[in-house]
């Protein structure tokens, strides 16, 4: 039997810190632990191996193309597949930031969403039948969060293609250039923009994958205290780690939104927030 892997993009702090914690702790395989920046990954291993857990690191940039090509490589002629891909990398630019706001606009989209498809799609090769990909979204991924009809009939289409997704956020970045982006119905948030086209990428690779036994799924796991939320937030790390560890490791549904306590959400329903506390479908 080939030993079983594990990999989680962006980890070396706060949710893909403790995502990775989890699965050295319940998954029966080696989990790689990848970021951007080795001294910083290197130093996550590091912290983890004092408690006993074993990552294996690894350089990965998912924006960049090079990066993502050497660690295909390198997983190729190391291991006989991929058992489970958690894509936990991504950027929030909060309301203090100094860059300007179409930088800020198209690095979102470029980092959360398009970066996030390029490295699964070069990565698909790998993945094993029956594993298991789990993409880390969030409460702003729900569908109802887009202004237009229009738009969020074009994002809900069951049969959408990969090929009309990206077109679609051609769009909006051609908006963002034109300063249309809120009177073309897209809304003024960005973060919104690139995580419910990463929710519709995951539907899409479900139906692609279903037929290999392939389960993949989008979380949103809670407002996790991070970097990221510079001191916001209202759960640990761990405890938003949970439900994508359960997703990685036990769900036997694939295609589906889940919320941070194990429901699963309607992407096209109303905004869940407020109404699922105490519902759980997990």
């Amino acid at each position: 039997m080939s030993e079983k892997v594990a990999i989680v993009t962006g980890a070396n702090k706060g949710l893909g810190l403790a995502i990775v914690k989890g699965l050295c702790k319940k998954f029966d395989g080696i989990t790689y632990l990848t970021s951007r920046n080795v001294k910083r990954g290197l130093e996550a291993c590091e912290e983890l191996e004092k408690l006993n857990y074993k990552p294996q690191f690894h350089q990965l940039d998912v924006s960049d193309v090079d990066s993502i090509r050497k660690f295909f490589e390198y997983l190729k002629n190391k291991h006989q597949g991929i058992d489970i891909l958690v894509n936990n990398a991504g950027i929030l630019f909060l309301k203090d930031a100094q860059e300007p706001i179409k930088y800020q606009k198209e690095q979102t989209v470029l980092v959360n969403f398009s970066a996030l498809v390029n490295f699964t799609e070069a990565i698909l090769p790998l993945m094993k039948n029956n594993s298991r990909i789990v993409n880390i979204s969030s409460s702003s991924g729900h569908l109802s969060r887009i202004p237009s009809e229009d738009l969020r009939k074009r994002f809900k289409n069951p049969n959408l293609t990969l090929n009309e997704l990206t077109e679609l956020i051609t769009l909006y970045s051609e908006a963002i250039r034109r300063n249309k982006d809120v009177e073309d119905g897209w809304g003024g948030n960005p973060y919104v923009i690139s995580k419910v086209a990463v929710n519709a990428y995951t539907f899409i690779l479900h139906r692609r994958l279903q037929d290999r036994g392939i389960l993949v799924n989008c979380v949103h796991p809670g407002y996790v205290k991070s970097d990221m939320t510079r001191g916001g937030g209202s759960i640990t790390p761990e405890e938003g780690a949970v439900i994508p560890l359960k997703l990685a490791l036990e769900t036997s549904t694939g295609g589906q939104y889940f919320w941070n306590n194990g429901t699963v959400v309607p992407w096209d329903g109303p905004d869940p927030r407020g109404y699922i506390d105490g519902r759980k479908d997990l």
